[in-house]
């Protein structure tokens, strides 16, 4: 089969594969698309210490064609989202419910083989059946997942103004999903308009171009800022609009050598938390729900799609950020 193999940082290639065999335990999924991510970029680069080769994609969709002769509840022919997060279930943090720190921790499309290829097999426990879900809407269920654990991360109140900074993919989820946990006001920036201007489509109060944000500063602050731009001159300025008594969500991924300056007696002073959110836990049937509903709008986001062999196309178009887009498809 045709594959995306990551060879070794900044060195990807699209070649013939070996299929994939179902373990006792595991299901074969032929993929129909799979979400081109920031961790991709990461991971093409050289940012994760994690080995090569690789096959990427970890937001994935598809049919079951294969199941390991222990798998019970699962057919073939099922339309299924996966979860890429395979947690031991055994280590401190797994036995502390924080499986996404788990230490023994393996990722589809990470440490093992994942869906920018024809097919991926996966563990059958991360497995979430989604009926007659549009797969272009199932796509957006690990993204959105990954939303929801940082929303409720955050535990904004009914009523709270917040400001998020980022209109990409996954700021337009948080501006949905902050919208629906009951944020009375949201605040969106962006250095691109056209972001903006989809951001004040799927709900934003106001937005506010770069160059702008002294108009940002309104009364005592906001009760929640949401950094989701990862870009640590954002991030550092950041506690600069939360109110007394504020909070701080870093979901965006700054380079992990970044730094930025920290005033802690204004943290301290005026009672500000800051907190992080790493990837998802367990809150993919959530992100599903939420899809099934329509509590949140995903087909607007999608902007480019490209068949598996223009993989290299699609990764420059991400890199380089030239031209407007939001979410790329990959379809193999």
């Amino acid at each position: 089969m045709w594959a995306v193999v990551i060879e070794a940082p900044g060195r990807a290639v699209v070649k013939d594969v070996p299929e994939p065999e179902p373990g006792p335990d595991e299901v074969v999924v032929e993929v129909a698309m799979a979400g081109l991510c920031g961790t991709d970029l990461h991971l093409f680069e050289g940012g994760l210490p994690y080995p090569y080769p690789v096959i990427p994609g970890h937001e994935v969709v598809g049919t079951v064609v294969e199941v390991g002769s222990d798998v019970s509840g699962i057919e073939v022919g099922d339309r299924v989202a996966l979860d890429p997060n395979i947690p031991c279930g055994e280590c401190y943090f797994c036995r502390r419910m924080r499986f996404n720190h788990c230490l023994n921790w393996q990722g589809v499309g990470i440490t093992r083989p994942g869906g920018f290829a024809w097919r991926v097999a996966v563990p059958s426990r991360v497995i979430y059946p989604i009926g007659d879900m549009p797969f272009e809407k199932a796509v957006f269920a690990e993204p959105l997942a990954c939303v929801l654990y940082g929303v409720e991360r955050a535990q904004p109140r009914i009523g709270d103004r917040v400001l998020l900074f980022g209109a990409g993919p996954i700021g337009l989820l948080l501006l949905q999903a902050l919208k629906r946990a009951g944020a009375a006001s949201v605040v969106v920036a962006d250095v691109r308009r056209e972001r903006l201007e989809s951001a004040e489509r799927l709900g934003a109060d106001r937005t506010v171009p770069a160059g702008q944000e002294e108009t940002l500063r309104e009364g005592f602050g906001y009760d929640l800022v949401v950094e989701a731009t990862g870009v640590p001159e954002v991030a550092g300025r950041c506690p600069d609009f939360a109110m007394p008594g504020g909070k701080v969500l870093f979901f965006g991924v700054c380079p992990e050598g970044a730094t930025v300056p920290v005033r802690p007696f204004q943290i301290y002073r005026r009672d500000i938390t800051i907190l992080g959110s790493f990837a998802l836990n367990w809150s993919l049937g959530q992100a599903l729900e939420m899809l099934s509903v329509g509590a949140v709008q995903v087909e607007p986001l999608i902007s480019h799609r490209f068949p598996l062999e223009r993989f290299l196309e699609a990764l420059a178009l991400v890199r380089e950020d030239r031209e407007p887009r939001l979410k790329v498809l990959i379809q193999p």
